[in-house]
């Protein structure tokens, strides 16, 4: 169906100031959800790195198997309706019936893996997680907590608040986990850390919003309910199946390779999660409600869209060559060498996240359009080529995994993004284009960081230095002779952010 423009009365004047103060408040939401990111995961990593000097692989893969159920149900505690929310008109009846909606499917959901959790146990062949799965499953009911507020904070588009939050869970998190594994309580510390960063995050954000629910949120009623579930079932079903793809790997390694197996391959794929997969997580949180405000400007849409593709593009192709390239440095060096089996599934795993950079954008622009349903269909697509894949890889062991996840993130990326493309009316001549520099930037960090490793061989912390220094140098010049204009953009939308960050302060 193709986009149109909505009607409107507004003059040219104020159209203007509309598209730039939405452009400013998205800004401003990138360098406060930037921040925040850099923050949180600078605690997570820190803290990841101490836990894997004083755990054991399979410590790791133990927490892994038990937090594996728990992730694919915590993407369903809200059904949907929290994005709901941002998305539709903002009022008070619609808040209270999300609240609730929320608490009801979060304790259902809880109860159920408290219940369901010695047959999960049975499933991986280890009894010993069934207490850790029953202790995350009251993070489940802590999640529907937060739903609605944070929520709220999107929508507004309130990043300075919204950051507080997440940093009090990352902080919470690392000073939980570290205090037990330094007392010795092995995998349960990481288990009791998780839990209680969730509360943390919950309280904190109803602490940073005005709403608070009414003495009737309890009462449902179909007029308020029916938009919220028409909108949200579909998120959360791409939620489920999002998560379904993301963690499969964990669920095929764990059941087929065993928790020590599942240990090396946790870490492999924890380093670019943190360093590219969560930074997506950054600027979907911005995007969403940006692309919902524009979604009735078809041209602003557009322009949006391909610049939303070429830095997320560009990011995660350099970021993911890059850390590709150094794997066999930083996982020795910064880990310990007890650890060497995560190299390969680290470069393998790179890459697949350097490739779910190239697709990334579509998905946010089609929930903010109103077309959840088309970011179902495809994402069904994909869990109907990854399973087999997997299936078949998990026989010669992680690193096969690590590699066909790559090669199935890269299939799929270009068909989201040419499939998206044609429904905005965007030419794939345009598409292309904005993928041009990731391309350049990803050849100059390989050539850079590559040449290092062959040249001067071993892990050390010089070498390290010297390869990642030498990728991005190398890398941004590619850049930077592909497209001079790039650095233009990118400091127009850090000024923008800068100036509605002291708006705001």
């Amino acid at each position: 169906m193709p986009l149109r423009p909505g009607p409107s009365s507004d003059s040219p004047d104020d159209t203007l100031a509309s598209e730039q103060g939405l452009a400013r408040a998205a800004a401003g939401g990138v360098v406060w959800q930037g921040a925040s990111y850099l923050l949180t995961k600078a605690l997570t990593l820190v803290t990841m790195v101490i836990l894997a000097r004083f755990l054991a692989p399979e410590a790791f893969g133990l927490v892994a198997l038990a937090l594996v159920f728990v992730t694919y149900v915590e993407v369903l505690t809200d059904l949907g309706v929290a994005q709901a929310l941002v998305y539709l008109p903002e009022d008070r009846r619609r808040q209270d019936a999300a609240l609730m909606l929320c608490l009801l499917v979060s304790a259902a959901m809880a109860a159920g893996v408290m219940l369901g959790a010695p047959f999960i146990a049975r499933f991986f062949g280890r009894p010993e997680i069934t207490g850790m799965i029953r202790v995350l499953a009251l993070a489940l009911l802590v999640a529907g907590t937060l739903q609605v507020p944070d929520a709220l904070l999107r929508k507004a588009l309130s990043f300075r608040r919204r950051m507080t939050v997440e940093v009090g869970r990352a902080l919470t998190y690392g000073t939980v986990a570290v205090a037990m594994a330094l007392a010795g309580a092995g995998p349960w510390s990481i288990v009791c850390g998780y839990l209680a960063g969730g509360v943390a995050a919950s309280v904190t954000a109803w602490a940073k919003v005005e709403y608070r629910p009414s003495r009737t949120f309890w009462r449902l009623e179909r007029p308020v309910v029916g938009p919220l579930l028409a909108y949200g079932i579909p998120v959360a079903g791409h939620g489920l199946l999002a998560s379904l793809i993301f963690d499969l790997d964990y669920v095929i390694v764990g059941k087929r390779l065993g928790a020590e197996a599942l240990g090396f391959y946790t870490l492999a794929f924890r380093i670019p999660e943190i360093v590219i997969i969560n930074v997506f997580y950054v600027l979907s949180a911005v995007a969403f409600p940006a692309y919902s405000r524009a979604r009735q400007d078809a041209d602003r849409l557009r322009r949006g869209y391909l610049f939303s593709t070429k830095l997320q593009s560009l990011y995660g192709v350099v970021a993911g060559v890059g850390l590709a390239v150094v794997a066999p440095m930083i996982v020795p060096v910064v880990f310990g060498p007890q650890w060497k089996a995560s190299i390969v599934p680290l470069e393998a795993l790179a890459l697949y996240a350097a490739f779910r950079s190239l697709g990334n954008s579509a998905t946010d622009v089609n929930k903010g359009t109103g077309r959840p349903g088309l970011a179902v269909q495809l994402a069904l697509i994909r869990l109907a080529v990854l399973v087999p894949a997997l299936l078949w890889a998990a026989t010669f062991g992680i690193e096969a995994v690590a590699w066909a996840q790559a090669a199935v993130a890269f299939a799929l990326a270009l068909l989201m993004q040419v499939v998206t493309a044609r429904t905005l009316q965007v030419s794939l001549g345009a598409l292309a284009t904005s993928l041009l520099p990731a391309l350049a930037g990803g050849l100059g960090t390989a050539v850079g960081a590559g040449a290092v490793r062959l040249w001067l061989p071993g892990a050390s912390v010089l070498h390290l230095i010297v390869a990642v220094g030498a990728g991005a140098g190398v890398g941004l010049a590619a850049v930077w002779l592909c497209d001079r204009s790039l650095v233009r953009q990118v400091k127009s939308v850090l000024l923008r952010g800068s100036s509605s960050v002291r708006a705001r302060s």
